[in-house]
């Protein structure tokens, strides 16, 4: 059953990896995500090292995880916040959630202020009785302390989230990419919920010294790593479905032509200078001349999706996509004229050679933009 700790933790690591070298998705949350499943497979790890028996072999590995254990809600936390508001922004609030952080530091600073014997006697009482390990006392707290207290502190803040949550969830809740990822924080948010809750129950019985539910040290390790398998299987679905991993910019709802045109700012779910890279490569082949070419068909050379693509030129070209594509064709059109194009061809073939569908069509989006007519334009 052991190796089922090292099985997770291995798939974490290429989990993280995964997450970290995703392209053109919004980098922040993308970030947060990762490191929580990078710390999550360093517990793992530990644990299987400490289960296996192992401990004798990684002495060195026993006690500083205890500062990345102690951080876990933060990421988690940070992730939620990102994607459901749009944007992260820091708050002096957020401190408090390091103070299981800070008294980590304390006590690991205590611990190693301490002749070396004194950490080598709490390494040797894990080795020789692991079950018992979370009872040794460090300095402000014991083991189980600190272990109870980051899942305290990880349930607390996933319930604070809650009511952003549910307006989250009611945002363009028919957008069929934002079903999947309304169900994928559904998911993954109730998964934390129950572990953060299971493990705060039983931390808080071993401090207390009792067994409500008569549940044996085996059974609970067979609970927690069914915990954790399913906090890992869900992780699946960003790498199935990677428009999770690109979020919902519900500023789109309320986006204008003045927005700033800041294309170096990284934008929700988007990287702009990667997606701004992708855009010349598409202008150059000159699909927007195309007939047919559409926001759906821009989106997928940019690989990202739709409603992302329409984001996107909002944000860092102030306009739609289709204003963005009948700029370029119009300017085609001119300078087709310009190099006595109608010489030897006749306006239909000068209307497909810009993509335009019709007559009526080119020559209404023409005089929209140019402020005179084609009759005119061609006459000067």
């Amino acid at each position: 059953m052991n190796i089922v700790f090292l099985l997770i933790a291995i798939f974490g690591f290429i989990l993280t990896a995964v997450l970290l070298l995703r392209k053109n998705v919004n980098k922040l949350p993308q970030q947060f995500l990762a490191f929580f499943y990078f710390v999550f497979s360093i517990y793992n790890l530990q644990t299987y090292i400490i289960t296996d028996g192992l401990l004798t072999q990684f002495k060195w590995f026993y006690f500083w995880p205890l500062l990345l254990y102690s951080v876990i809600s933060v990421p988690v936390y940070f992730y939620f916040k990102t994607v459901m508001d749009d944007k992260f922004t820091w708050k002096w609030q957020y401190i408090l959630l390091f103070i299981p952080f800070l008294l980590s530091v304390i006590d690991v600073a205590l611990v190693f202020s301490n002749p070396a014997s004194y950490y080598n006697q709490i390494v040797e009482n894990a080795i020789n009785f692991p079950k018992e390990r979370f009872n040794a006392k460090y300095g402000l707290l014991s083991l189980n302390e600190h272990y109870s207290l980051r899942h305290l502190w990880q349930l607390i803040y996933l319930l604070s989230l809650l009511p952003l949550l549910r307006r989250f969830l009611d945002i363009n809740p028919n957008d069929k990419l934002k079903i999947i990822l309304n169900r994928w924080l559904l998911l993954f948010y109730a998964a934390l919920t129950l572990m953060a809750f299971i493990t705060l129950f039983f931390g808080v019985e071993r401090m207390l010294g009792i067994n409500t539910l008569n549940v044996s040290t085996t059974s609970l390790y067979s609970l927690q790593i069914i915990l954790f398998l399913v906090l890992l299987l869900i992780s699946i679905a960003p790498l199935y479905f990677p428009s999770i991993l690109y979020g919902f910019p519900k500023n789109q709802l309320l986006v204008s032509s003045s927005i700033s045109n800041d294309t170096n700012s990284q934008m929700y779910g988007l990287d702009n200078q990667e997606l701004n890279n992708s855009l010349i490569t598409i202008e150059q082949q000159q699909a927007f001349l195309k007939q047919g070419f559409n926001l759906k068909a821009c989106a997928e050379l940019l690989h990202v999706p739709a409603y992302h693509a329409a984001y996107f030129f909002y944000q860092t070209k102030g306009i739609s996509f289709t204003s963005y594509r009948n700029n370029i064709r119009v300017e085609k059109a001119k300078q087709l004229i310009d190099s006595g194009f109608l010489e030897s061809n006749d306006l239909n073939t000068l209307i497909s050679a810009c993509g335009f569908n019709s007559k009526s069509d080119f020559e209404k989006t023409f005089e929209k933009l140019t402020t005179t007519s084609y009759n005119n334009y061609q006459l000067k």
